[in-house]
């Protein structure tokens, strides 16, 4: 009898929800060693969503400043640092923070000048690798294979830190500039119009590179940009909000945005993140992982059961 009732609670217990989230962080580019304040580039650091505390991996030993979980759990990352070559694609060590070369990037025609990177994602529906560039301000596809980049197409976007990110149904999602002000913001280096509402979200057509307004974003500090997002399984939008580091101080903190208001909702605040957070990629399961509940009808099955196991060792005692 003891067993079945311990059996029991077993099931109660797993009424509930499970907690079990984590971001991992990267200090990128533009982090001063000179001031004591700072801490060192080139940090890979985890942080607990629920609770906001962040705890030191370890050294990448380069800065990066984009980077994605694969279907596999695979950390992978790009140094782009300074629109200076070579932006080298790395995977990533969880464990340790070390940060192996994989290739190093360039053109179809071997030009190695094809960032800068301030994000990147993985497609979960078809396994490809995205990466947004600064350099003309659109979305490129990365061959982790061959290390060639490829330019999707003219976006028409102006970018400035931007986050870039792929849902679970394989949508292309990026924020080009948040807190940079509203309006249509100025014309190109080569004189192309660029047809960016700041401080908004936009979904990217994988085939022609295009780029789509979605929705005007609220609630984001109009001192900062998006330096990273990704969506968790989920698919709530987490994002890291910041400035464009250089070399000062540069404050971060965790928010969610809401895909469909483009609400931005602070969830860590900068006194809990290092500054210099310049990427960003959440691991584990979405942050409230929901168990079903016991109903009436599976309680009344297990006080039947319960009682039927009662009754046979009665009748077996007194038989």
């Amino acid at each position: 009898m003891r067993y079945t009732t311990f059996a029991a609670f077993g099931l109660i217990a797993l009424a509930g929800t499970v907690s079990a989230q984590t971001a991992f962080l990267a200090t990128g580019t533009g982090i001063s060693n000179s001031t004591p304040s700072e801490p060192a580039p080139q940090t890979l650091y985890t942080l607990d969503i629920s609770s906001c505390s962040v705890s030191t991996v370890g050294n990448m030993g380069d800065s990066i400043t984009a980077m994605d979980f694969d279907n596999a759990g695979n950390l992978v990352g790009i140094r782009a640092t300074d629109f200076t070559p070579p932006y080298t694609l790395y995977s990533i060590d969880t464990g340790s923070g070390a940060a192996t070369p994989i290739i190093d990037l360039a053109d179809a025609g071997g030009d190695p000048n094809v960032g800068n990177f301030p994000d990147m994602a993985f497609d979960p529906t078809t396994g490809d690798w995205y990466a947004w560039t600064e350099s003309g301000d659109d979305l490129t596809q990365v061959d982790p294979g061959s290390g060639v980049v490829t330019v999707l197409g003219d976006s028409t976007l102006g970018s400035a830190g931007s986050g870039t990110s792929v849902d679970s149904s394989g949508t292309i999602w990026t924020i080009p500039c948040s807190g940079c002000g509203d309006g249509v913001r100025s014309p190109k280096g080569n004189g192309e119009p660029r047809g960016s509402i700041d401080d908004a979200l936009y979904t990217i057509d994988p085939s022609t590179g295009a780029a789509t307004f979605v929705v005007q974003l609220t609630g984001e500090d109009t001192s900062s940009t998006i330096n990273a997002m990704d969506f968790a399984g989920d698919d709530t939008l987490w994002a890291i909000e910041g400035g464009i580091c250089f070399d000062t101080n540069c404050p971060t903190r965790l928010v969610t945005v809401d895909t469909a208001s483009g609400a931005i909702n602070e969830v860590c605040p900068q006194s809990a993140l290092p500054v210099g957070i310049d990427a960003m990629a959440v691991a584990g399961l979405p942050m409230t992982v929901a168990v079903p509940l016991m109903n009436n009808w599976m309680f009344l099955s297990i006080a039947l059961l319960l009682g039927s196991l009662a009754a046979f060792q009665v009748w077996r005692r007194q038989g």
